[in-house]
């Protein structure tokens, strides 16, 4: 037999393989990077993989490879959790636990997929999660380049998709490098994964690369490496393969063991052609590998095949000489060479076979040792379901549900519980009744963020439940309850107050005051989270009168706040106030820390919010925040008040102090709604200061992780920011499609009219620019879509009360005065107005706007240069004092045109406060942040390691140094580490304790 490598070579694919080392050098250098390879089965999607590793393993990268699995009932997480496992019990393990000690405990329980703590509750749990394992590849990015690869991306879990999601929406500038490969063979195309990929296609730091078949020289070159001398074969195997490296390589090896004029025409063909080969333990021993489904150490394998008898490991290796089996270092077990040749080989295994197989993989994954591998309860339901015995796989089924919404894998637990219940179906005694499995299944996908499929399961559970003539009653009642809160969820507000309706419907006429309590509180919070403020008010209302009377306290509290926020919102500020902090009493008086915190938010995001005052509600937001701490929630509803400060602080024009207040948040390392919320905050000001990249980072984040929060508290603000976003960045026609999809938001049943002004008046903006530049948008209903819903506002308005009417009816004016704009008649009378208003309200920069709208209308009529230049210096003098970079070239280029000098003397702002009264006189000059980083520095640590430990990027670090080396008058880091030594004496003892 001729000898030939064990491995093919890579040809025909060096553009490729300079796009991956191009991705590993940027990453290297701090460029994120993410590739997706997408081809055929066999095509070479793994060669080209199994090349880049080989180069990152060489420039000393860390590298996680980890695939998914051909089973719908993968545990969550699996690809990456195996790759974390065989990296932390690889040669180097040892140092990476330590230098991941931080998250021991919760990587023990990931990476053994089971878990071992109770789990945490909500859709927040599941974004601890994934901020857990983005938290671990900063850690291992601040030692190394870190390379993520996930194979077989079509079969991945969705908890995988999602954390490929989250890392490639947060990671920017760190040292890390995503690579994924995907089939694109039906029905692949029809993916989850394959949706994710051409989403994030326009993505700039993704690149998909399309892997084509070879041709036929690069076949030709592949033919010459694994049979030298042998040209006759280069016309057969381009006929066989049409350049599909797998086929190539089988028919080559086909080729050198036989008669080529015998040689199989099918890939069928040619995989049975080797396997039939191996002798029968071999195959036996193939054919047990092939129906694994799943990591196989040997020792699961011997136990399958009873033990294998002494001929177990001479069959092992004559399977691998062949070809067939390979060795799988990272479980110290075996799998077939190639995915395809395992189709092929489960595809000849006889029904009989496979039952039989299954089974034995049932009962050796029952034995006690085999409890400690990683997936063990999803790999049983799917054994026992296969092997028929329904009984045992629905108990497997459960147990995997509930293990993997314990590992925060909802959306895994959700396909668990629905294994569960058709199983139940099936059975006399289920270990859990249909019924429940469904009401399981419903709250797991709702927490996966898929509110609509949680909508369906409860209906199907509502119409068991009518089918044994109990359509009524309590059990119906709170089934109704949670379908409103999954409806709410969906943005789908309308039904959502019908669901309501017959919860309350349902419920008993005497009795349950207490659910009934509940329901309505549930109701009322969820209508006031849809923005529907009178249906909020009414629930909340009878929510209160039941919880009084019932001496519940939480729901009391909670029913005042939700009550207090829209009694201010649509009649009397002073009497919602008033409910507001009875609610804040209530909850303090009986310790309920989650309603103190609402209470707080309810009131600070009010008064600085629609009730537009400003100062008492960043007062009351910063209160709120100590409190939270004091409270143990800093991390959630601490960082929600921090924000609502910023964005108040926003409002007032004190930029400096909102940016201050986002980074001390940001610092806390929120999760969940909080971490949007924080975004969104983040993004207002990077967009008003000109941080486009980072905005444009933050708004994408907060789009991926807000699937299961996706009702108008957070997609009007996203969409309104979007389209600032592309307005400034000179793409008007694209704000509109935000505008566009906002409004589609709104008309699905949102009554917050505060939210809704700034995103019609951003649509009446991008339509006054577009007709500005000339240009002309198909007529696709968005003119009059704006039109009624300005007018909608204004109506609104009317009966609303005098703050939030006052603030709907400017952005009416700002749309008006837009309007005139787009048709050439833009009213500098109605601009200085505007711009008035804006300054009454203490908002500066709305009123910077109009005044740089009335010069320009001014300039047009060519008359009144003096006012149009006190305008346009005014609204400049704004602009410098707010740092609104790009809103000062706005302003500048209106004047350069104009030929008018804006130039005039600019108040110089206050310095940051001093870091602390107690430090030396050297260090006083330096702000809070600047001597943080200067404590780091003092560690030995370096620019990129620092940005690692503060969450800011390098660029702000490198900043921050030079600012420090010239306030202390120093010109090297072991200067500057002296300074704090002798201003600070015990910040030498923490570091020599630490």
């Amino acid at each position: 037999m001729t000898e030939r490598p064990a491995t093919p070579p890579l040809v025909g694919r060096d553009d490729h393989v300079a796009t991956l080392v191009s991705a590993f050098d940027g990453a290297q250098q701090g460029r994120m990077a993410t590739v997706f390879l997408v081809g055929d089965a066999g095509v070479g999607k793994t060669r080209l993989v199994q090349h880049l590793v080989s180069c990152a393993e060489e420039a000393d990268a860390t590298v996680l490879l980890g695939g998914a699995t051909d089973i719908a009932e993968s545990p969550p997480f699996w690809p990456v959790a195996s790759a974390l496992r065989n990296l932390l019990r690889s040669q180097r393990g040892e140092e990476l636990q330590q230098l991941l000690s931080p998250w021991a405990d919760q990587l023990e329980e990931l990476v053994a997929l089971r878990p071992a703590v109770p789990a945490l509750a909500g859709a927040q749990a599941r974004v601890q999660t994934l901020e857990l394992l983005h938290r671990v590849v900063l850690r291992l990015a601040a030692r190394s380049v870190v390379v993520l690869v996930v194979e077989d991306l079509q079969w991945a879990d969705r908890s995988t998709l999602d954390l490929l999601a989250y890392l490639v929406a947060n990671l920017v500038d760190e040292r890390v490098l995503v690579v994924a490969t995907h089939r694109t063979e039906l029905p692949a195309d029809a993916s989850p994964a394959r949706t994710m990929i051409n989403e994030f296609r326009r993505h700039r730091q993704v690149q998909c690369l399309e892997i084509a078949p070879l041709h036929r020289n690069a076949v030709a070159e592949m033919v010459h490496a694994l049979a030298p001398g042998r040209t006759d074969l280069v016309d057969l195997v381009w006929k066989r393969s049409a350049g599909n490296a797998f086929i190539a390589e089988e028919t080559v090896r086909a080729a050198l063991d036989g008669d080529p004029t015998g040689l199989p025409t099918t890939l069928r063909e040619l995989v049975l052609s080797r396997v039939n080969r191996l002798s029968e333990p071999a195959l036996r021993a193939v054919r047990a590998i092939a129906l694994c489904d799943g990591p196989l150490p040997h020792r699961l394998l011997e136990t399958v095949l009873d033990g294998g008898g002494p001929d177990l490991f001479g069959a092992l290796r004559e399977a691998v000489n062949a070809g067939v089996v390979v060795v799988d270092d990272g479980v110290d077990g075996y799998r077939l060479r190639h995915g395809l040749m395992t189709d092929v080989v489960i595809r000849e295994l006889l029904p009989g076979e496979r039952m039989h197989l299954h089974r034995r993989y049932a009962v050796a994954l029952e034995e006690p040792w085999a409890r400690e591998l990683p997936g063990v309860d999803a790999r049983l339901a799917h054994h026992w379901q296969s092997a028929g015995d329904v009984e045992r796989a629905a108990a497997a089924a459960v147990a995997a549900a509930e293990s993997a919404g314990q590992l925060r894998g909802y959306a895994e637990a959700h396909r668990h519980w629905l294994r569960a219940a058709r199983l139940a179906g099936q059975l006399a005694a289920p270990p859990i009744a249909r019924s429940e499995c469904l009401e399981r299944a419903a709250e797991a996908a709702h927490l996966a963020g898929d509110a609509d499929q949680a909508v369906a399961l409860l209906a199907e559970r509502l119409s068991l439940l009518e089918a044994t003539d109990e359509s009524g009653g309590l059990d119906a009642a709170l089934l109704h309850a949670r379908t409103g809160q999954y409806l709410v969820a969906a943005g789908r507000g309308a039904e959502a107050a019908l669901a309501f309706g017959r919860a309350t419907a349902a419920l008993p006429v005497s009795g349950a005051e207490e659910e009934r309590a509940q329901v309505l509180g549930w109701q009322a919070s969820a209508l006031w989270t849809a923005g529907d403020y009178a249906a909020a008010h009414a629930s909340a209302e009878r929510a209160l009168e039941l919880a009084r009377r019932m001496g519940l306290a939480a729901e009391e509290a909670k029913a005042l706040a939700t009550l207090g926020f829209s009694l201010a919102y649509r009649e009397d500020p002073e009497a919602g106030e008033a409910a507001l902090r009875e609610s804040l009493a209530v909850a303090e008086r009986a310790g309920e820390p989650q309603e103190i915190a609402r209470a707080y938010r309810s009131l600070a995001d009010l008064l600085s919010g629609p009730l537009n005052e400003l100062d008492r509600g960043v007062e009351i937001a910063r209160a709120g925040a100590d409190r939270a701490h004091a409270l143990g929630l800093h991390r959630s509803a601490g960082v929600g008040l921090i924000s609502i400060a910023a964005n108040g602080l926003f409002r007032l024009g004190l930029w400096d102090e909102a940016d201050a207040a986002i980074a001390e948040a940001w610092e806390l390392a929120p999760s969940g709604a909080e971490a949007l919320e924080l975004r969104l905050s983040r993004a207002r000001m990077d967009i008003g200061r000109g941080r486009f990249s980072s905005a444009e980072d933050d708004l994408e984040a907060v789009d991926v992780l807000s699937a299961s929060t996706i009702g108008p508290r957070y997609r009007i603000p996203l969409l309104t920011l979007r389209a600032g976003l592309t307005m400034w960045q000179d793409r008007p026609d694209a704000a509109l499609d935000h505008v566009a999809a906002g409004l589609d938001v709104v008309e699905q049943g949102s009554d917050d009219v505060w939210l809704v002004a700034p995103l019609v008046w951003h649509g009446a903006r991008a339509r006054a620019e577009l007709a500005m530049l000339g240009l002309r948008r198909p007529d696709d209903g968005i003119d009059g879509r704006l039109r009624r819903h300005a007018a909608e506002l204004t109506r609104k308005a009317a009966s609303s009360v005098p703050a939030i009417r006052d603030t709907v009816l400017g952005f009416v004016r700002m749309c008006a005065a837009e309007d005139g704009r787009a048709l050439g008649r833009s009213d500098p009378d109605l601009w200085e107005s505007v711009a008035e208003f804006w300054h009454s309200q203490q908002q500066p920069y709305p009123s910077a706007y109009a005044h740089l709208r009335r010069a320009e209308a001014l300039l047009a009529q060519r008359a009144q240069s003096a006012a149009a230049t006190e305008a346009l210096r005014h609204a400049g003098h704004l602009a410098r004092e707010l740092g609104a970079t790009p809103f000062l070239e706005e302003v500048v280029d209106l004047a350069e045109r104009a030929r008018v000098r804006i130039d005039a003397p600019v108040p110089v702002p206050e310095p940051d406060p001093p870091a602390e009264e107690a430090q030396g006189d050297e260090l006083a000059a330096l702000t809070a942040r600047e001597l943080e980083v200067l404590t780091e520095l003092s560690g030995g640590r370096t620019n990129r390691e620092i940005a690692q430990r503060l969450f800011i990027s390098e660029k702000t670090v490198g900043v921050h140094v030079s600012r420090i080396y010239a306030k202390i008058g120093v010109h090297t880091r072991v200067q500057a580490t002296a300074v704090l030594f002798r201003s600070i004496p015990e910040a030498r003892r923490r570091r020599s304790s630490g």
